[in-house]
């Protein structure tokens, strides 16, 4: 029996659901060997400000530097809310707020890093599932020290102007 269009776009509804939970499970357990299962290798993602990753390599080294090596960030958590997602055939939509925490270690052990903003996404329908293939990313308030995340000699990664662009 051929599957409804109802069911067919719940199906790809709560796939798109699974990978955008998926990502905060890699973030914040720095498996981001794992990233390829949620991002196209060619996304496009756009940080704000001026701030653009081309290609998944640079998206998985910029996350890498933040919160991997040489770091100020210790365990993280990720929360996504009020997810809207539409489908349309192969491609979608979606936005999703998030909440990440970010606990300091270091010098910034017991400071907090906290950080509200959305994630607008466009997807791809591939052979291995969906896959963000454009994520703009804003946040939109930050509360505790910016340098929890972006301190850690990185400052190069960030456009002038950005108050991401934190030199040592």
């Amino acid at each position: 029996m051929a599957e409804t269009g109802d069911l067919s776009n719940f199906r790809d509804t709560k796939a798109i659901a699974d990978e955008l939970g998926l990502w905060c499970r890699i973030v914040d357990t720095r498996s981001l060997e794992r990233m390829p299962e949620v991002f196209a290798q060619d996304i496009h993602w756009d940080f704000g400000k001026g701030t653009a990753d081309e290609g998944l390599d640079l998206v998985i080294a910029r996350i890498r530097a933040h919160l991997v090596d040489q770091v100020l960030c210790g365990p993280t958590q990720h929360q996504l809310a009020n997810t809207r997602i539409d489908i349309d055939g192969d491609q979608a939509e979606s936005e999703a707020y998030f909440l990440a925490a970010h606990a300091g270690i270091g010098p910034y052990a017991g400071k907090t890093l906290l950080q509200w903003g959305n994630y607008l996404d466009s997807w791809r329908r591939t052979d291995d599932g969906w896959r963000i293939v454009k994520r703009v990313y804003r946040i939109d308030i930050s509360d505790g020290p910016l340098e929890i995340v972006y301190g850690n000699d990185t400052g190069h990664l960030w456009q002038d102007g950005d108050n991401r662009k934190i030199d040592r």
